[in-house]
């Protein structure tokens, strides 16, 4: 008994230790646990090369997940380099290539045929010189020389050529369609500052291009226009923000695509424009606009019904920033297995990717950045003036770059730090003089929905193993409490642990008399024992009424004789006296 009481002590151990280790794991362990485990060794058994692609972005440092996935990436490239090989898109050999350079892969085919799907935009351009005086300037381009003349209203006049035209009450040269792809240098006998402009037509928002120049008299500026955007028959604006990224993940020249994905970003925000292009450019209003759409209850939604996957797009811009509100959101809404959105493979892995990137196992040629160069967003790296190091690894989306780049202050980044009582009206993101920078407003707390105050959840609809609650919310929402009909998936674990370590305890409290209770069960001591008889015949006992007593016969007187000694016990006597005695002392 003593020995299955122990057996069954230790084996209640060893389930308590694994259900609190279990506990103890962090969200993102229990999420690449789960989606590990739905990979296999085949990763996910999968003909989408969308999940295929985030699988491996997000289980790209487990050896064997990463070998799967990249086998079954590449088996589904055509020989012309672009994927599926049987009906080749931009998007899919986009997030092929992001994948694929994420481990270093040669993806040289698959940038091949992404790049010979650009097209020119239908951007407007324009050239603007300024200059402090009036001056004489002198455009060189197409080996003709061009004389024009800056007055000191800034207003010009002459004659620009032919791939120039006097616009806006002659403020701006415009640049004619057809030359877009002309070299203009330009000279000036004062000091000047040359620039570029451009807008979408009919719309009155300009934007000022990165490439602004100066120079003193005599001296020269160069600008040409390149403005491309991808799309198997036009432009497409999903297409170019994800080929964008992935071209600049492997070292590819995006300057050209920037014009077309900053102009039309407010019209395609369903796409994650903000979040991207903030870690495309490196550029502060693009964070600010990601923050401004977050929920108040911490993930993104912007409009497609995909918030999970919207809230991986979004915490890219924000991956190394002290942002609990959304992966606070994640953990309270992830599954009991692990996995995210009903065990969504292609969500849960954008979630590991966006907001736990690691960096992946090394391959062939292939080395992790640190000691040879930073590891850095691609707008950083632009920012800094440094190059993107091809086949050196670094965590998630992030670039391998040559030159390190010193962080921004809070106001460098166009934040302020809010004062005590105040809260900022979007996520607060880390400074080199504060992890708490505020690129939104500092506004009053907001109350707590009665709903939060109990530990209980508002969501627009309740989860499985959730039932409604009378709690308010506001905003539409409906606060969600766990189910009481049935345990939650996680806790039922524990009240079996409870009641087994219960019953294990009063075992050990009560054991002597279970075993005593054990021992008269085996023996049946304690019950009556009946005489045997013939078949058909009652005992003995009961026939003596019926029977005449016989006459008793005096027996002649005889010597009686000397007692015998006992006979000695048997072994099985002795053992039985000693139990009974032990039976007898524990009853007491």
């Amino acid at each position: 008994m003593k020995k299955i009481g122990a057996v069954l002590i230790l084996f209640l151990f060893l389930i308590s230790l694994t259900l609190v280790s279990a506990a103890a794991n962090e969200t993102d362990e229990k999420a690449i646990a789960c989606l590990e485990s739905k990979l296999g060794n085949n990763c996910g058994n999968s003909d989408s090369v969308e999940q295929l692609s985030f699988s491996l972005l997000a289980m790209g440092h487990e050896s064997s997940v990463q070998s799967a996935c990249r086998s079954a990436l590449k088996s589904k490239t055509s020989s012309l380099g672009c994927l599926p090989s049987s009906s080749c898109n931009i998007k899919d050999t986009s997030l092929a290539l992001l994948a694929l350079s994420s481990i270093g892969e040669n993806t040289d085919n698959l940038e091949s045929w992404i790049s010979s799907h650009n097209r020119t935009t239908d951007l407007e351009w324009y050239l603007e010189i300024d200059s402090s005086s009036a001056t004489s300037c002198t455009i060189s381009y197409d080996s003709n020389d061009y004389t024009i003349s800056i007055a000191e209203n800034k207003k010009i006049s002459g004659s620009p050529g032919n791939c120039l035209a006097l616009a806006y009450d002659n403020y701006w040269l415009r640049i004619n369609s057809n030359c877009i792809n002309t070299e203009f240098t330009i000279s000036c006998d004062q000091s000047f500052i040359s620039t570029l402009l451009y807008k979408r037509p009919s719309s009155n928002i300009w934007y000022i291009s990165s490439d602004v120049q100066s120079s003193t008299s005599g001296g020269t500026t160069n600008h040409k226009v390149s403005s491309l955007c991808l799309g198997i028959s036009s432009c497409s604006y999903e297409d170019t923000l994800l080929a964008v990224l992935a071209l600049q993940k492997a070292g590819v020249e995006i300057k050209p695509y920037l014009p077309y994905l900053i102009s039309y970003a407010s019209d395609n925000t369903k796409y994650s424009s903000y979040s991207l292009l903030y870690f495309i450019t490196n550029s502060n209003e693009y964070l600010a606009n990601t923050l401004s759409q977050q929920k108040s209850q911490g993930y993104w939604d912007l409009g497609s019904d995909q918030k999970f996957y919207d809230t991986a797009l979004a915490l890219l811009a924000i991956s190394d920033a002290p942002e609990t509100k959304a992966k606070n959101w994640l953990a309270q809404n992830q599954g009991t297995d692990g996995c995210w959105n009903s065990g969504n493979i292609r969500d849960t892995a954008a979630l590991i990717w966006g907001g736990w990137p690691r960096t992946a196992a090394t391959v062939t040629e292939t080395a992790s950045c640190s000691g040879t160069g930073y590891c850095m967003s691609s707008g950083e790296c632009y920012d800094a003036g440094g190059n993107i190091l091809k086949n050196f690894l670094c965590s998630g989306v992030q670039v391998c770059c040559d030159k390190q780049v010193a962080e921004k202050t809070c106001q460098e980044k166009s934040g302020i730090i809010c004062s005590s009582g105040k809260e900022c009206s979007v996520a607060e993101v880390s400074a080199s003089n504060t992890n708490y920078c505020c690129v939104g407003t500092c506004e009053e707390p907001v109350t707590t929905p009665e709903c939060e105050q109990n530990s209980y959840s508002c969501r627009s609809s309740c989860l499985d193993g959730e039932e409604t609650s009378s709690l308010a919310c506001g905003s539409g929402k409906t606060c969600c409490k766990p189910s009481t009909s049935t345990p939650s998936g996680s806790s039922w674990w524990i009240w079996i642990l409870v009641i087994l370590i219960i019953l294990v305890a009063l075992a050990i409290i009560f054991r002597k008399r279970i075993q005593v209770w054990w021992f008269n069960r085996k023996h049946k001591i304690g019950e009556s024992k009946v005489t045997q008889t013939r078949p058909g015949f009652p005992p003995y006992s009961a026939l003596r009424p019926m029977m005449p007593r016989p006459p008793v016969r005096p027996q002649p007187a005889q010597a009686r004789p000397a007692a015998r000694p006992p006979a000695p016990k048997s072994k099985t006597d002795s053992e039985l006296e000693a139990t009974l005695k032990k039976l007898r002392e524990m009853s007491k």
